[in-house]
């Protein structure tokens, strides 16, 4: 069965600096907004000097001609 997603922008929050004894690749945190607008909103709560955010389009993407 094929999943279906609703189009949405995930910000994905990593944290920068890890704590000694830390794995090297901490699993982000994603967070699922509807808009963009609320998206950059939510990565900017969040990004600072021990964070990074990234924000990704989930959903189709538009065709070409």
């Amino acid at each position: 069965m094929e999943q279906v997603h609703d189009d949405c922008y995930m910000v994905y929050v990593r944290p920068d600096g890890h704590p000694e004894g830390w794995p090297e690749a901490v699993e982000p945190t994603s967070i699922p907004c509807p808009t963009y607008e609320e998206a950059r909103k939510v990565r900017q709560i969040y990004q600072g000097p021990h964070c990074s955010c990234v924000i990704r389009f989930v959903g189709p993407v538009g065709g070409g001609d």
